[in-house]
C-alpha cells in the first residue's frame, strides 16, 4: 500500500524538504511559500512565509494575494531539530485545583490530523466587521526576569517532598458552547474588531485555507467572542489517498491558518473568555507570526483565551506547519495571561506555544492541558532517534522571559516512524552525551528551553506531564547563555514521568551560563523508566543563587 501523497486537489500540500542543519534551502519554495530560512538546527524544511502579506488593505478580496513578501528571516538558528514528537493522550488530572485562568475544560484531543495548504490564490474573504481598534496596548518593552532568591540547590538527587508550593492555575471547564448557526463568515482577512453582536465568526479561509491579519490594521477581540476555524469540512473528510487510506498525511486540506502581518489583541474576561476552535473534526491549522514582518502595529496581547484543537502535523514539512500551535516568531514581547491551551497537537516542537525570538514575554496563571508532540518521521528508519520536545511550550531564542503561575499536566511528547497511522514504531529520544556529538536535541514533556537568556519560571505546577522514551519529565534546556540562563523557584514537579536524565535536564551546549533552581522548589513522585527521578541532571552548572 502507497505510504506517500503524490497529488492534491485545490488544498495541495507542498512539496516536503528535509533540509541541513542551519544552511539555506537550495531549493525553490513552493508557489507562494518564499522559505524564510530560519535553520533549525536539524531537519527543518525552513518558515515558508515570512514575507509581508500583500493583503494588508482593502477588504475586497477581489485581487490577488502576494504571500511572499520580503521573506527576511531572522536567520538565528532555532530551537533544534524539526523531528516531530507525541501521541495524542488525554493527560493524567490530577485534581482540578482552583480555577484562576478564564475556566474552561481541557477537553480530550479529537481525532484526526492536520495540516492545511499553502496560500498562492485570490484572496475570496468578506471584509470583517467593525471599526479599526488602533495599534492596541503595548505589553512593554521587557519584563524582568526577577533577582533569583536564596536556597540551597534542588540538585540532582531524587526528591519525594509534598506539594506544598506553587500556584496552581487550576483545571479548566467546559467552555462556551458554539451555536448551529447565525454568526459572521469570514473568507480572507481579520481586523478591526470582533463583538459578541457578530459572533460566532465562523473562519473558511480563502481559496488555499489562509486567513491573514494584515500589515498595519489591528484584530482587536471583545469578550465573549468565539471564533471558529472550521475551514471546510467536507473538503478536510474527503482528502484520503486511495493508495493509503491510513496514511498519516490524510485528512489535510480543507482546514484554515492564521498569519499575522499586523497586530493581535485578544481581550477577553474571567466572566466571558474568548475561544479560538475548530468544529472541523480534524482541526485548524493554528497561528502563526513571521518576525519582523509581523512587527509594527502593536505587541501581542492576549488575555482570558481559550487556544485549542490545532493539528499541526504535517509531518516533515515545514515550521509553521509543524511546531507551535501558536507560533509567535517574534522580536518583541508577548503577554499571555490567564488563558488556556488544551488538546493541541504538533508534529515537530512545541505542542501547544512557541515563544520564538521574543524578548520580555510573561505567560501567567495560564493553563496546558493535554497538548502533544505526535511526531511521525515517515523516512525513519528503526534504530533512529526523534529530536523533538516541548510538549505544550517552547522557549526559542527567547530573552527576559516570565512563567509565572501557570499549570503544566498531562502535556506530552512521543515519537513515531512510519507512514501508516496503523503501522507506527516508537522512537526514542536523542540524549546527551551521544555518539553523533549533537548538543541542540528535544525533550521536555512540558517545556524546552534552547538557548534561553536571563529567564524566570516561578511558582508553576508541573504535574502528569510525561515523554516515554526522552530525556525531561517536566523540563529540557539546550545551550544555554548568558550569566543566568533560568532562574526557578517555587515551582512544583508532581508525578511526571521520562525516560531519560531527571525531572529537569540541561545541556550547557557550548555557552557558560549557570542554571538556578533555588530550594523553594518541590518534588514529588516523578520517575524515569520507573525509577524515582532525580530532580535535576545534566552537563549544566546549578547554583542557588
Amino acid at each position: 500500500m502507497n505510504a506517500f501523497r503524490v497529488t492534491r486537489s485545490l488544498f495541495a500540500l507542498p512539496l516536503l524538504l528535509v533540509l541541513a542543519a542551519c544552511s539555506p534551502d537550495p531549493e525553490e519554495p513552493p508557489p507562494g511559500r518564499d522559505d524564510a530560512g530560519v535553520s533549525d538546527g536539524g531537519a527543518d524544511s525552513g518558515t515558508r512565509d515570512a514575507g509581508s502579506d500583500d493583503d494588508a488593505g482593502s477588504d475586497t478580496d477581489a485581487g490577488t494575494e502576494a504571500d511572499a513578501g520580503s521573506d527576511a528571516d531572522a536567520g538565528a538558528p532555532d530551537a533544534g531539530s524539526e523531528s516531530d514528537a507525541g501521541a495524542p493522550d488525554s493527560g493524567a488530572d490530577a485534581g482540578s485545583g482552583t480555577d484562576a485562568g478564564s475556566g474552561i475544560d481541557a477537553g480530550s484531543p479529537d481525532s484526526g490530523t492536520d495540516a492545511g495548504s499553502p496560500d498562492s490564490g485570490t484572496d475570496a474573504g468578506t471584509p470583517d466587521s467593525g471599526t479599526d481598534a488602533g495599534s492596541g496596548t503595548d505589553a512593554g518593552s521587557g519584563t524582568d526576569a526577577g533577582s533569583p532568591d536564596s536556597g540551597t540547590d534542588a540538585g540532582s538527587g531524587t526528591d519525594a517532598g509534598s506539594p506544598d508550593s506553587g500556584t496552581d492555575a487550576g483545571s479548566p471547564d467546559a467552555g462556551p458552547e458554539i451555536p448551529a448557526d447565525g454568526g459572521t463568515v469570514i473568507t480572507g482577512t481579520l481586523s478591526g474588531r470582533l463583538t459578541v453582536a457578530g459572533s460566532p465568526y465562523r473562519v473558511v479561509g480563502n481559496a488555499n485555507g489562509v486567513v491573514t491579519i494584515p500589515r498595519g490594521q489591528v484584530l482587536t477581540v471583545d469578550p465573549g467572542v468565539i471564533l471558529d476555524f472550521r475551514g471546510r469540512p467536507e473538503v478536510t473528510e474527503a482528502d484520503v489517498d486511495a493508495e493509503s487510506p491510513d496514511n498519516v498525511m490524510n485528512h489535510q486540506a480543507g482546514r484554515v491558518e492564521v498569519r499575522v502581518y499586523g497586530a493581535i489583541q485578544v481581550r477577553g474576561t474571567a466572566a466571558a473568555p474568548v475561544l479560538l476552535t475548530s468544529t472541523n473534526p480534524y482541526g485548524w491549522w493554528g497561528m502563526n507570526f513571521y518576525g519582523e514582518n509581523s512587527v509594527g502595529s502593536g505587541h501581542p496581547v492576549f488575555e482570558h483565551m481559550i487556544f485549542e484543537k490545532v493539528r499541526k502535523n504535517q509531518y516533515n514539512g515545514d515550521r509553521d506547519w509543524t511546531r507551535g500551535a501558536l507560533w509567535v516568531f517574534y522580536p518583541g514581547p508577548v503577554t499571555i495571561v490567564d488563558s488556556v491551551f488544551r488538546d493541541n497537537e504538533s508534529s515537530a516542537n512545541c505542542g501547544a506555544l512557541d515563544l520564538m525570538f521574543t524578548d520580555g514575554s510573561r505567560v501567567e496563571r495560564t493553563v496546558f492541558q493535554n497538548n502533544r508532540i505526535w511526531e511521525v518521521d515517515r523516512f525513519a528508519q528503526p534504530g533512529t532517534y526523534s529530536m523533538s520536545g516541548g510538549g505544550a511550550v517552547c522557549i526559542t531564542h527567547g530573552r527576559n522571559t516570565v512563567l509565572r503561575g501557570n499549570t503544566f499536566r498531562g502535556n506530552s511528547v512521543e515519537a513515531f516512524g512510519g507512514s501508516l497511522t496503523t503501522n507506527l514504531w516508537a522512537r526514542p529520544i536523542l540524549t546527551w552525551p551521544n555518539p553523533q556529538g549533537i548538543y541542540d536535541l528535544g525533550g521536555g514533556a512540558a517545556i524546552h528551553y534552547f538557548q534561553p537568556d536571563n529567564d524566570l519560571l516561578e511558582d508553576n505546577l508541573f504535574e502528569g506531564n510525561f515523554i516515554p522514551l526522552g530525556p525531561g519529565a517536566a523540563i529540557q534546556l539546550e545551550d544555554i547563555g548568558g550569566s543566568r540562563t533560568v532562574i526557578m523557584r517555587g515551582n512544583r514537579f508532581i508525578n511526571n514521568r521520562g525516560g531519560a536524565g531527571g525531572v529537569i535536564t540541561c545541556n550547557r551546549g557550548s555557552n557558560t551560563g549557570e542554571l538556578v533552581i533555588t530550594s523553594s522548589n518541590v518534588f514529588s513522585g516523578n520517575v524515569v523508566n520507573g525509577q524515582p527521578a532525580a530532580n535535576s541532571t545534566g552537563t549544566c552548572g546549578v547554583v542557588t543563587q
